[in-house]
């Protein structure tokens, strides 16, 4: 069952309930096999599109194509799509395998077929002598996991999850974000799920799509998207970041592809050095902010040579075991900073702290 997912593109989906718009212009491509992660807070279009791309709802404009052919006005019981719901929807009354095997009952496949399948759907998910136990005697991840064998049993093109962890502890949410991208990469599943918990989207997701007032703000790897956030929305959305104005900005294109962006900043008490990939620069734009992330900033050496230093009273603190966050003030602008917890006890805090930051380590954002 290898390399079962199929690709699919949105393109140029808008969806209205009457004179409002729910989702605009929404384009993503996701490649055969990819999970991804649809993130927004309550009322971004996330699960608007979701049921757009399901078939439940039908979009206004545009076209949805899997695997190259355009579903958009196919009903969604023909699109042969796999889903999982927050709460499982299984059968009460029927077993583990007689839940599993239920899809491919309605598809009316052979009883000895159904029953390889199963068995080896139920080794799978690791549930291995639990077939004929029923819903209630099951744990929250043992449903879960029998839920999501029912959606993937038929090798669906598409696999859809609305918020499939919500129903379940931090520890066992935990264990089930890796089950589940266990699965669906070792069965090569293309993946689409709806979640506003950032920390799952990162841990599950190789791309992940950030929607907000019905748009997409960013769709990109965790890591593009963490470090190198499209906008201000997207910095402050995912984690903790410093947002700080850049006055008087110079771009010079460099040999290695990116921009050197030289301006003054209140951070740095005059001059601020920022490097940033050249596709993404506005030019034109001589007074843009950039992102800062906590962990980016450090203790600046005596004697050693940085892109940027600047002084700082630290005012506040919190303990956190092997890292310490805190509170740096200069001048107007309050910092979080976050520190490893042996260099934190080192320091005095009776005197300004000199912190240091890479040019690179840095994204510029635009209004």
């Amino acid at each position: 069952m290898k390399g079962i997912g199929q690709e699919l593109s949105v393109q140029n989906v808008s969806k209205y309930y009457g004179s409002f718009k729910a989702l605009t212009d929404i384009n993503l491509v996701c490649k055969p096999g990819e999970f991804v992660s649809i993130l927004g807070s309550s009322g971004s279009g996330k699960t608007t599109l979701l049921k757009v791309i399901a078939g439940f709802e039908r979009c206004s404009d545009g076209k949805i194509f899997i695997n190259g052919k355009d579903v958009a006005n196919v009903p969604c019981f023909k699109r042969n799509i796999g889903m999982l719901f927050q709460n499982y929807a299984l059968f009460p009354h029927l077993t583990v395998a007689q839940n599993i095997a239920y899809p491919l009952k309605l598809r009316k496949l052979k009883k000895a077929e159904i029953d390889k399948k199963v068995s080896d759907m139920i080794d799978l998910i690791k549930l291995t002598g639990l077939g004929d136990r029923y819903p209630r005697q099951l744990s929250g991840g043992q449903q879960q996991r029998v839920g999501l064998a029912r959606a993937i049993i038929y090798n669906p093109p598409l696999l859809l999850l609305d918020e499939p962890l919500g129903a379940l502890d931090k520890n066992l949410r935990h264990e089930m974000q890796f089950e589940i991208k266990r699965i669906t990469h070792e069965l090569g599943m293309t993946t689409i799920s709806v979640t506003h918990d950032q920390e799952e989207a990162f841990s599950m997701s190789d791309k992940i799509c950030i929607v907000s007032a019905g748009q997409i703000q960013q769709f990109a790897t965790p890591e593009q998207i963490y470090e190198k956030p499209a906008n201000r929305f997207v910095a402050e959305f995912m984690g903790t970041t410093n947002i700080i104005p850049l006055k008087d900005a110079v771009y010079t294109d460099g040999d290695d592809g990116k921009t050197l962006v030289v301006g003054t900043s209140e951070l740095t008490n005059g001059k601020c050095v920022l490097k940033t990939e050249t596709k993404s620069i506005k030019s034109q734009d001589t007074n843009p902010f950039f992102a800062l992330r906590p962990e980016a900033i450090h203790l600046a050496k005596e004697g050693s040579v940085y892109d940027n230093t600047f002084e700082a009273e630290l005012t506040e603190s919190i303990y956190l075991g092997q890292y310490v966050k805190a509170k740096a003030k200069v001048g107007s602008l309050l910092l979080n900073v976050t520190l490893d917890v042996r260099e934190y006890r080192a320091l005095d805090l009776t005197q300004k702290v000199k912190f240091c930051f890479d040019a690179e380590h840095t994204a510029i954002l635009y209004s």
